[in-house]
């Protein structure tokens, strides 16, 4: 029997929506951080007892990156994860530049992004969906560095200007991708004006991609960035966002890589795509509870021209 998509529930439809992300900031103001994520975690914990299909979906996942057996109680932790992330995800979008500041770990260095932006061009920060990828927007552009985020539409195009809104507020720039030829245009400008540019690689929505192996099991990898670099001749700084025991954020970056034009282009966008892919996926082991996937990786195809290469 064919399992619903996590984007065909009701719980989605409903709750994927700007209504309802206006809803949980108004809620938020008044529960605090704990009680949002409280709040948070009771919803993760019904969506699980009622969609134990996504529950698999999510097991199977984590037994690509970790290559041993993933038991569903173990895969309902990536929910809990993923609902205190979004709780104050939330909560951030009505709180201050310095308190959302003060969550940042800021034991780690950033060279590889000062070194990667050398002579005014900026770089691309290749990511995925793992722990709270946007705070890293807040972080850097508090820290001065100007971020633009490649994004897909949303659901539904309120939901995509309430997010666009909420980046804006940390300074961020959202860069709407869509199947025309000017994509890879507003791309590489926001990179010639200095930005970083940040775009999530490990799961593609259409365009472009190339198998990555993980130990247990293969799965597609966007080209973007790498077609990018090979556009601009910019770096790719691999970066993760993982949230730590004491609740604060993490931000680790790479050493970055570039799309070698000596090489023909197919190979040259491979190789940098792998190394990307390898970085990220070091940074993913570190907790892989934090992966945030919830549909079957290992059966994604891509599908339709990329749209930063049209």
């Amino acid at each position: 029997m064919p399992v619903t998509p996590h984007t065909g529930r009701l719980f989605y439809r409903v709750g994927y929506t700007a209504g309802f992300f206006s809803l949980l900031q108004a809620t938020a103001r008044w529960a605090g951080r704990d009680g949002s994520g409280r709040i948070a975690r009771t919803l993760a914990r019904i969506y699980c007892a009622t969609a134990p299909a996504i529950v698999k979906v999510v097991a199977r996942n984590l037994r690509l990156l970790t290559d041993r057996d993933v038991r569903n109680n173990e895969a309902k932790l990536v929910f809990l994860n993923f609902a205190t992330t979004l709780a104050d995800y939330i909560w951030l979008g009505s709180r201050s530049r310095e308190e959302a500041f003060a969550l940042a770990d800021l034991d780690c260095n950033f060279e590889h992004l000062r070194a990667a932006c050398v002579g005014g061009q900026g770089a691309i920060l290749a990511t995925g969906h793992y722990g709270f990828f946007e705070f890293g927007a807040l972080v850097l552009g508090q820290m001065q560095f100007p971020v633009s985020i490649i994004t897909h539409p949303e659901p539904s195009p309120g939901l995509t200007r309430w997010r666009a809104d909420y980046r804006s507020r940390w300074g961020a720039e959202t860069i709407e991708l869509g199947n025309d030829a000017f994509a890879s245009l507003r791309a590489a400008e926001a990179i010639g004006r200095g930005r970083l540019t940040a775009v999530l690689v490990d799961r593609p929505q259409g365009g472009r991609t190339t198998p990555i192996a993980l130990p247990g099991g293969t799965i597609p990898y966007s080209l973007a960035p790498a077609l990018l670099s090979w556009m601009t001749g910019c770096c790719i700084v691999p970066v993760s966002v993982r949230r730590t025991t004491d609740g604060r954020y993490a931000i680790s970056s790479s050493k970055p890589v570039t799309a070698d034009r000596s090489l023909p282009r197919s190979e040259a966008l491979e190789l940098c795509t792998r190394k990307v892919a390898a970085a990220l996926h070091e940074a993913f082991l570190k907790d892989p509870l934090q992966w945030y996937h919830f549909v079957p990786l290992d059966l994604a195809e891509a599908v339709g021209p990329d749209p930063v290469s049209s």
